[in-house]
């Protein structure tokens, strides 16, 4: 076995899991859930491009590089694994239901948290990614903290370059509203997770996901885009757990 930072090959796995960070995240999004993927599982944490680095190079990248980028890596696990399993987060569930769409003789499963068909921007968010850039959190400002956390771009305080990533959230709603359209194709089983009080996507997207009848989609009562409130987050890490152990090769 090969642990590599968020990747784990494990010699003559069948399966493997692919982690899928959203817009701004990273690999350590999912890091609640590694210990509950079982032993015989390779893992793979997707690292998209200009994450992990700087404001400009998430302008300089493109929704069509991460798209290609998450499609070579399906690829590549298609050919060396029986069995594809995808969690994914906010923008990254989009990609992952389009790897299910395409393979679903190979992605046995999705595991998605706040699926993104609608967006409704509440003034907290953009509050909070103030407190996040001018290092403005108090000590108990949890969901500030979770959202400082996720947060996968070196902080700057110009914030005319933060103009840059416009093109990109402007990407984003075009490729929601392309999924909307193709959701209720989806034949690969999966369980989505909602926020109650997510502070960037609308309750009004679980109405395009219930329009699926594989698709079981269930309410984090007390959380919101990242922060999980501790029953919600037991309550993730106890489905998770679950579903992977429902899964017998």
């Amino acid at each position: 076995m090969v642990l590599n930072g968020y990747s784990r090959e494990v010699e003559g796995s069948d399966t493997v899991i692919l982690f899928i960070h959203g817009i701004l995240g990273g690999p350590s999004h999912f890091d609640m859930f590694i210990p509950n993927v079982p032993d015989d599982w390779s893992i793979c944490g997707i690292l998209l491009d200009g994450h992990g680095k700087g404001v400009e190079d998430i302008s300089s990248t493109s929704m069509e590089k991460w798209k290609a980028q998450v499609a070579d890596k399906i690829s590549e696990l298609y050919l060396k694994y029986k069995n594809i399993i995808i969690a994914a987060h906010s923008m990254g569930t989009l990609f992952a239901i389009d790897a299910a769409l395409k393979y679903p003789d190979k992605v046995k499963m999705l595991f998605l948290l706040a699926v993104p068909l609608r967006i409704f921007i509440k003034p907290i968010a953009a509050v909070n990614a103030y407190k996040v850039i001018f290092d403005r959190i108090k000590d108990g400002d949890v969901r500030a903290l979770a959202a400082k956390d996720a947060y996968n771009v070196e902080r700057d305080r110009r914030l005319w370059l933060y103009l840059g990533w416009i093109p990109r959230y402007l990407e984003l709603f075009r490729e929601m509203r392309r999924v909307k359209r193709v959701i209720r194709s989806l034949t690969v089983p999966c369980f989505a997770f909602q926020s109650s009080d997510d502070e960037l996507v609308s309750k009004a997207s679980k109405k395009y996901l219930f329009s699926n009848p594989n698709i079981s989609c269930e309410l984090l009562e007390h959380s919101g885009h990242y922060y999980y409130e501790s029953r919600d987050r037991e309550f993730l890490i106890s489905r998770f757990s679950e579903e992977c152990a429902a899964l017998c090769f």
